[in-house]
């Protein structure tokens, strides 16, 4: 065998290697491939699972300030009501001081005035009674 038989052999025999660990290499790179393909597809998967549990809540928690909402509303609805009617309260007990408060004192004066007559005079025709 001569030197370039040699080296042709050598040649041929290094690219049969650079072949076969060029293969090994492109299967192992198909295998990571493969790995990161299945992991990319789960987390997309959970990307979507999130996604429709955060369009859930959202649509709970819009259904929840709905709610809040119409209690905010109604509290000032109600709120609003107390102040007209303490307005009307204002005004009632405005009446009740200068009207209706002196009206009964003068006529808790005039039952004490009369009950102190009557108890006057039945104790004089009491008294005209006992000395006959």
């Amino acid at each position: 065998m001569d030197a370039q038989s040699i080296l042709y052999f050598a040649l041929a025999f290094a690219v049969a290697v650079l072949a076969v660990v060029l293969s090994l290499a492109l299967i192992s790179l198909r295998g990571n491939v493969s790995r990161i393909t299945r992991r990319l597809d789960e987390s997309l998967r959970q990307l979507e699972m999130t996604a429709e549990d955060l369009r859930k809540t959202n649509a709970s928690i819009r259904e929840i300030l709905s709610g809040v909402e119409k209690g905010v509303s109604n509290v000032t609805h109600f709120t609003e009501g107390i102040r007209s009617l303490r307005g009307t309260v204002d005004v009632a007990a405005k009446v009740l001081d200068h009207a209706v408060s002196p009206a009964l004192v003068n006529i808790a004066g005039v039952l004490a005035g009369f009950k102190a007559a009557t108890s006057h005079i039945l104790e004089r025709v009491g008294r005209k009674e006992e000395r006959k």
